[in-house]
């Protein structure tokens, strides 16, 4: 089975559920698979199809997600990671390229809120030796997969994951100075306009927030902080665009807020410097 007769088959099989750039793009995927496969060809190419049929992520399928230069696992207890997400670790690397010299080489405490794949924190100590991180998720399927990549990526030894409810008598760490979170944050109201591949495979405990206020999580954010000991925190957090002045609202009391704007101009994070203690 050489690569022109793969291509002709996607075509011909997947051509009513994908455009022809989403079948060129799974090419990058399913030949190396193919290829390096040492059981019948055929029939693995086969099952490939009927989940991609199905409409099952190809990311899910072969369990594999590309964030930035890493190469992480996913599988459905974990979102696929999204570009934004990669967008909110370049501002954060950006903003501590920019502290003076004597303190970028301090160590930097970090903990990442539903951190799912542990994307956010193992794309950050790759690029940071001398940090560390905590992971909190309330999912331990997900934990596993986030413990896989830091062992995969090279940062086991400062990554930790904690299962843990954060909306169920959370309490901050006081050693950290850096918080970061992708959290639960869309409304019911925007179920009708998403892709039902989003709806159907990855985990709805990671896309909507149990009460229906997607303003939940970061309300819980925001009373963490002046409930804790912390005297100075950075805090990243990637939000709904539909309710970025709100969420601002909840933040500004705490230190000097500020809304960023994704590569697409949407309001898409969310950034708040304290200093001083609450």
């Amino acid at each position: 089975m050489n690569d022109q007769t793969i291509q002709e088959r996607l075509n011909i099989e997947l051509s009513e559920f994908y455009s022809h750039e989403e079948i060129r793009a799974f090419l990058f995927w399913i030949l190396p698979h193919i290829h390096s496969t040492q059981t019948n060809k055929e029939s693995t190419l086969d099952r490939i199809i009927t989940e991609l049929k199905s409409g099952k992520p190809i990311q899910y399928i072969f369990e594999i997600a590309f964030f930035g230069h890493l190469e992480l696992k996913v599988t459905p207890h974990t979102l696929i990671p999204r570009p934004e997400t990669e967008e909110l670790c370049d501002y954060i690397s950006k903003h501590f390229s920019h502290w003076p010299v004597e303190k970028q080489t301090a160590t930097i405490t970090g903990i990442d809120l539903g951190t799912g794949s542990g994307c956010i924190p193992i794309f950050l100590l790759t690029q940071n030796p001398n940090w560390k991180f905590t992971g909190v998720d309330i999912s331990p399927s997900a934990l596993q997969v986030a413990n896989f990549n830091a062992i995969n990526q090279g940062v086991s030894e400062r990554f930790i994951a904690v299962e843990q409810d954060i909306l169920d008598a959370f309490e901050l760490p006081t050693n950290i100075q850096l918080l970061v979170s992708n959290p639960p944050y869309i409304s019911e109201s925007e179920r009708e306009y998403m892709s039902d591949r989003v709806l159907k495979f990855e985990p709805k405990n990671a896309l909507f927030t149990p009460n229906k206020d997607p303003l939940q999580f970061y309300k819980k954010i925001a009373e963490l902080v002046p409930s804790s000991a912390i005297q100075q925190l950075s805090i990243w957090l990637e939000i709904n665009q539909y309710y970025s002045e709100e969420i601002k609202l909840l933040f500004s009391p705490l230190g000097d807020t500020e809304i960023l704007n994704d590569l697409s101009g949407n309001p898409r994070f969310l950034h708040c410097e304290i200093t001083n203690s609450i």
